[in-house]
C-alpha cells in the first residue's frame, strides 16, 4: 500500500525513526528515537565553519597588531615585538618583497601586511564558500523503509524500525 504525501523541498530530511516495543507479562515499553541526520550534517557544518572564522580572526589580529606595531615604530627589540614578528612572520613571508615598503623615521608602512590579511581572508572564504559545495547530498528522492521483526524470546518481543532518507 503506497500513498503519496508532499515533501518539503526547502529543507533535506534524513531522519531514522526506530520504535522499540518490549512486552512481557504486566509490562509493556514502547521507545521511540528520532535522529535528523540532515540537522546533524549542517550542526556539524556549522561547527567546522565556526572553527575556521575564529582561526582566521585570530590570524587578522595577530596580523593588525604587527601593521600597527610597525606603523608607530615599536622598538623591534622589546620582548613583546619581537614575539609578534616572530609568529606573524610566518604568514607574511611568502609576501615579502611584493611591494615597497614605505619608511618614515622610525615609522614603516608595512603594506604587504595588509596584502597577507586581505589574500587569508579571501581564502578562507573560498574555503568556508566551497565546504558546502563538497559535503552537500542533493536530495532528488525520498525513501521510506519500514521493518517490523519479531525477535527472539517470545512474542512480546517486537522491534519496528522506519528509516526516512533523501538523496
Amino acid at each position: 500500500m503506497s500513498s503519496y504525501q508532499p515533501i518539503n523541498e526547502e529543507v533535506a530530511v534524513d531522519r531514522r525513526e526506530e520504535t522499540v516495543v518490549t512486552q512481557q507479562p504486566g509490562y509493556t515499553a514502547t521507545e521511540q528515537v528520532t535522529r535528523d541526520v540532515a540537522a546533524e550534517r549542517r550542526q556539524l557544518l556549522s561547527r567546522v565553519n565556526r572553527i575556521i572564522w575564529t582561526g582566521l580572526t585570530i590570524l587578522e589580529v595577530l596580523l593588525a597588531l604587527r601593521f600597527g606595531l610597525k606603523l608607530i615604530g615599536a622598538n623591534p627589540s622589546s620582548g613583546f615585538a619581537v614575539f609578534m614578528y616572530g609568529i606573524t612572520g610566518l604568514f607574511t613571508g611568502p609576501f615579502t618583497g611584493l611591494v615597497a615598503t614605505w619608511f618614515a623615521g622610525e615609522t614603516v608602512l608595512e603594506v604587504t601586511t595588509l596584502i597577507a590579511m586581505a589574500v587569508y581572508a579571501l581564502f578562507v572564504w573560498g574555503v568556508v564558500r566551497l565546504i558546502p559545495i563538497i559535503v552537500d547530498r542533493p536530495n532528488a528522492r525520498t525513501v521510506t523503509r519500514s521493518t517490523r521483526e519479531q525477535t527472539p524470546g517470545g512474542t512480546g518481543n517486537e522491534r519496528t524500525t522506519h528509516t526516512v532518507s533523501s538523496g
